[in-house]
């Protein structure tokens, strides 16, 4: 089946599941990035900007971008020198760009519309955080400013739409898979392939084949983001309990249950990288090699990868008895309602919302397109993209509802409750324990 075609299945499976700048040389951000940029994707026929022409009847000449969140510095780099750089030269005018925390963007943006003092014109905000912009009044409508010709996935709907008008477009969404060291591949448990890896292995497999290598290296080389500040961790635990038919958050099911007794086989086995609490991320430690087997956020694994894809096998998520599972949330774009360059706005959204642009954009920063025109534009270096897109029709897939909590990051430090008393037991934690845990997300849940 053509590319396109199994793009447009995956997504319309998705939409039945329960999801729920940047500058050239004159662009002012802060802080500036010091790491060199992942080497981009071979080049393809999309290789090159959208060649629209200017759109009529735009007289403003500077456009301000607030970006909230970049997990990655090699992504702000392409976003500076790259992305925003060819729409500048595309129109001629100048862009400035304000990176802040997710926390920190909606604080400015709630003070520039009740002062009425209007700065930021575009806004690049995550699902996770999008509630205050959409259900505050903060942003415009922007449906007929999408680019013509660009089918957008309707999975986000429910946060990026209010009454039938679109607040925020999809730029790019995300995903978790697997990544193994190819010196990792004469472990495999027996009977496994590279291929079994590349269309997903099962979580058992995964954790005996983690303590082979940890036998054979001596030392543990599979890792989880231990690290609790600004944790990560309860997405690939959150996976891992959905793929057991588990819910997130959540704590005392059987489906999350059977996810810490895979932790508690790796733990016994002393399977884990010695050092992961130190990490939100598995870049670093893939990169100097300590690491050989992770389930991690696309975009990291996709840094790696990128600077080294030769030493790389990228496969599905694992799959337990409800298949593979996943969180996923999206990155999207939105104009703040009153922005000062309106024009220049509207015509950013719509060369945001070109594939041959989106196409760029996700494959630079290892993300997915939620635009289903990128799918044939997809190449042979488009491993992270494909190895997410493949799983779409097995997985099952849970949005990040963050913002039914009254603090999120409280609520990740209970799954390292839950780590840290797996892995120091060896063994699934008490249901007194595990009950503790729930009622503590309980009461963090607002009413």
């Amino acid at each position: 089946m053509r590319a396109k075609q199994i793009l447009a299945l995956a997504l319309a499976l998705m939409l039945t599941l329960a999801l729920a700048g940047c500058g050239g040389a004159a662009s002012s951000a802060s802080p500036a990035p010091a790491p060199a940029p992942a080497p981009a994707p071979a080049p393809s026929a999309a290789s090159q900007p959208a060649s629209e022409p200017q759109q009529g009847g735009i007289t403003s000449t500077e456009l301000n971008i607030l970006y909230s969140g970049t997990s990655q510095p090699e992504e702000r780099e392409y976003v500076i020198d790259t992305y925003i750089k060819n729409f500048e030269d595309l129109y001629g005018v100048t862009v400035n760009v304000e990176f802040l925390t997710q926390a920190d963007a909606i604080t400015k943006i709630e003070s520039e519309q009740d002062t009425g003092n209007i700065v930021a014109d575009v806004l690049y905000v995550d699902t996770a955080n999008m509630a205050p912009y959409v259900n505050g009044g903060w942003v415009e409508d922007i449906t007929g400013m999408i680019h013509e010709g660009s089918t957008i996935t309707g999975m986000y709907d429910a946060t990026t739409n209010l009454g039938g008008a679109r607040m925020f477009v999809p730029n790019t969404f995300d995903i978790y898979v697997l990544a193994a060291s190819v010196d990792a591949l004469p472990y495999l448990p027996e009977g496994l392939t590279e291929d079994d890896v590349v269309s997903g292995i099962t979580w058992e497999q995964y954790a005996e084949w983690a303590v082979n290598i940890a036998q054979g290296e001596g030392v543990g080389k599979t890792m989880l983001p231990a690290n609790m500040e600004g944790s990560q961790l309860l997405y690939p635990m959150a996976g891992m309990g959905l793929a057991y038919g588990g819910a997130f958050p959540d704590f005392t099911s059987d489906g999350f249950k059977s996810a810490l007794g895979i932790i508690s086989t790796i733990a016994n086995g002393d399977g884990f990288y010695p050092e992961q609490a130190q990490y939100t991320a598995p870049t670093e430690p893939m990169d100097n090699g300590d690491v050989w087997l992770t389930f991690a956020h696309m975009s990291p694994i996709g840094v790696s990868y990128n600077a080294a894809p030769n030493n790389w096998v990228i496969g599905a998520a694992p799959k337990g008895s409800a298949g593979a599972g996943s969180t996923s949330g999206a990155w999207c774009w939105g104009v703040q309602k009153g922005a000062p360059h309106a024009d220049l706005a509207a015509a950013f959204i719509s060369y945001a919302t070109t594939p041959e642009e989106n196409y760029q954009f996700c494959t630079n920063v290892s993300m997915l397109s939620p635009i289903e025109e990128v799918a044939p534009l997809l190449g042979d270096g488009d491993v992270i993209m494909k190895a997410a897109s493949n799983m779409l029709n097995d997985t099952v897939v849970a949005g990040v509802p963050s913002t039914e909590y009254s603090d999120w990051n409280a609520v990740k430090l209970l799954y390292g409750n839950a780590l840290d008393e797996t892995v120091g037991t060896g063994a699934v934690p008490s249901d007194d324990f595990l009950a503790g845990l729930q009622a503590a997300c309980d009461a963090l849940k607002i009413a």
